[in-house]
Protein backbone atom coordinates (compact mmCIF):
# COMPACT_ATOMS: atom_id res chain seq x y z
CA UNK A 1 0.00 0.00 0.00
CA UNK A 2 2.59 2.10 0.48
CA UNK A 3 3.70 1.91 -3.16
CA UNK A 4 0.43 2.43 -4.17
CA UNK A 5 0.57 5.84 -2.23
CA UNK A 6 4.00 7.01 -3.25
CA UNK A 7 2.79 6.24 -6.87
CA UNK A 8 -0.45 8.19 -6.28
CA UNK A 9 1.57 11.19 -4.95
CA UNK A 10 4.46 11.10 -7.72
CA UNK A 11 1.39 10.69 -10.32
CA UNK A 12 0.12 13.57 -8.71
CA UNK A 13 2.77 15.84 -8.28
CA UNK A 14 3.70 14.74 -12.15
CA UNK A 15 0.40 16.12 -13.29
CA UNK A 16 0.55 18.98 -11.50
CA UNK A 17 4.39 19.96 -13.20
CA UNK A 18 2.68 19.13 -16.90
CA UNK A 19 -0.37 21.37 -15.83
CA UNK A 20 2.80 24.41 -14.74
CA UNK A 21 4.66 23.20 -17.73
CA UNK A 22 1.42 23.87 -19.95
CA UNK A 23 0.64 27.02 -18.22
CA UNK A 24 4.24 28.02 -18.90
CA UNK A 25 4.24 27.10 -22.64
CA UNK A 26 0.80 28.93 -22.88
CA UNK A 27 2.15 31.94 -21.18
CA UNK A 28 5.74 31.92 -23.28
CA UNK A 29 3.66 31.84 -26.85
CA UNK A 30 1.39 34.95 -25.48
CA UNK A 31 4.97 36.60 -24.43
CA UNK A 32 6.16 35.87 -27.83
CA UNK A 33 3.58 37.06 -29.50
CA UNK A 34 3.44 40.45 -27.70
CA UNK A 35 7.40 41.20 -28.41
CA UNK A 36 6.40 39.66 -32.30
CA UNK A 37 4.00 43.01 -32.12
CA UNK A 38 5.76 45.02 -30.47
CA UNK A 39 9.03 44.69 -32.71
CA UNK A 40 6.61 45.35 -35.38
CA UNK A 41 5.71 48.63 -33.99
CA UNK A 42 9.40 49.13 -33.54
CA UNK A 43 9.88 48.69 -37.43
CA UNK A 44 7.53 50.74 -37.98
CA UNK A 45 8.51 53.56 -35.63
CA UNK A 46 12.16 53.38 -37.11
CA UNK A 47 10.30 53.35 -40.70
CA UNK A 48 8.77 56.50 -39.86
CA UNK A 49 11.29 58.07 -38.28
CA UNK A 50 14.10 57.68 -41.23
CA UNK A 51 11.04 59.06 -43.39
CA UNK A 52 10.74 62.38 -41.04
CA UNK A 53 14.86 62.22 -40.92
CA UNK A 54 14.62 62.09 -44.47
CA UNK A 55 12.31 65.18 -44.77
CA UNK A 56 14.06 66.98 -42.26
CA UNK A 57 17.16 66.73 -44.01
CA UNK A 58 15.99 67.78 -47.20
CA UNK A 59 14.52 70.60 -45.60
CA UNK A 60 17.39 72.03 -44.21
CA UNK A 61 18.99 71.25 -47.20
CA UNK A 62 16.15 73.67 -48.95
CA UNK A 63 16.70 76.43 -45.90
CA UNK A 64 20.39 76.49 -46.45
CA UNK A 65 20.12 77.04 -50.42
CA UNK A 66 17.20 79.58 -50.00
CA UNK A 67 19.12 81.28 -47.29
CA UNK A 68 21.97 81.43 -49.72
CA UNK A 69 20.14 82.22 -52.19
CA UNK A 70 18.71 85.35 -50.55
CA UNK A 71 22.07 86.58 -49.41
CA UNK A 72 23.58 86.37 -52.37
CA UNK A 73 20.78 88.44 -53.95
CA UNK A 74 20.82 90.58 -50.77
CA UNK A 75 24.72 91.19 -51.68
CA UNK A 76 23.89 92.09 -55.69
CA UNK A 77 21.19 94.19 -54.32
CA UNK A 78 23.70 96.49 -52.39
CA UNK A 79 26.51 96.36 -54.51
CA UNK A 80 24.29 97.74 -57.18
CA UNK A 81 23.27 100.54 -54.83
CA UNK A 82 26.77 101.54 -53.49
CA UNK A 83 27.41 101.74 -57.52
CA UNK A 84 24.48 103.59 -58.35
CA UNK A 85 25.09 105.56 -55.14
CA UNK A 86 28.77 106.51 -56.18
CA UNK A 87 27.61 106.85 -59.44
CA UNK A 88 24.97 109.21 -58.68
CA UNK A 89 27.53 111.08 -55.99
CA UNK A 90 29.97 111.48 -59.05
CA UNK A 91 27.41 112.45 -61.61
CA UNK A 92 26.47 114.91 -58.96
CA UNK A 93 29.71 116.47 -57.90
CA UNK A 94 30.26 116.49 -61.91
CA UNK A 95 26.98 118.35 -62.20
CA UNK A 96 28.06 121.18 -59.13
CA UNK A 97 31.67 121.05 -60.72
CA UNK A 98 30.07 122.27 -63.98
CA UNK A 99 27.60 124.67 -62.52
CA UNK A 100 29.91 126.36 -60.33
CA UNK A 101 32.58 126.99 -62.73
CA UNK A 102 29.91 127.80 -65.33
CA UNK A 103 28.53 130.30 -62.62
CA UNK A 104 32.51 131.90 -61.53
CA UNK A 105 34.01 131.97 -65.30
CA UNK A 106 31.18 131.87 -67.90
CA UNK A 107 27.94 134.13 -66.53
CA UNK A 108 30.05 137.04 -65.27
CA UNK A 109 31.91 137.51 -68.37
CA UNK A 110 28.58 137.50 -70.28
CA UNK A 111 26.89 139.57 -67.98
CA UNK A 112 30.36 142.12 -68.49
CA UNK A 113 30.06 141.93 -71.73
CA UNK A 114 26.10 142.79 -72.07
CA UNK A 115 26.70 145.36 -69.69
CA UNK A 116 27.00 149.16 -70.37
CA UNK A 117 30.42 150.84 -68.78
CA UNK A 118 27.79 152.79 -66.35
CA UNK A 119 26.69 149.40 -64.71
CA UNK A 120 29.31 147.64 -64.33
CA UNK A 121 29.74 146.68 -60.55
CA UNK A 122 33.43 146.89 -58.75
CA UNK A 123 35.19 143.12 -59.05
CA UNK A 124 34.31 142.55 -55.22
CA UNK A 125 30.88 143.26 -55.45
CA UNK A 126 30.52 140.28 -58.26
CA UNK A 127 32.48 137.85 -56.85
CA UNK A 128 29.90 138.83 -53.63
CA UNK A 129 27.14 137.61 -55.83
CA UNK A 130 28.92 134.87 -57.72
CA UNK A 131 29.22 133.11 -54.39
CA UNK A 132 25.66 133.89 -53.27
CA UNK A 133 24.63 132.16 -56.19
CA UNK A 134 27.24 129.23 -55.32
CA UNK A 135 25.75 128.96 -51.99
CA UNK A 136 22.08 128.75 -53.25
CA UNK A 137 23.08 126.01 -55.94
CA UNK A 138 24.62 123.86 -53.59
CA UNK A 139 22.19 124.08 -51.17
CA UNK A 140 19.83 122.91 -54.23
CA UNK A 141 21.74 119.94 -54.45
CA UNK A 142 21.92 119.12 -50.83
Amino acid sequence: MQENTTVHQLNKALNELLNAYDKLKYENKQINDKNKQLEEIITELEENNSGLENQISLLSDTTKHNSNEIDTMLGRIKSILDTSNENEDDSIEVEVEEVINKEIYEEPAKKEEEAKPAEQLPQNQNKEIDLGRMQSLLNGFN
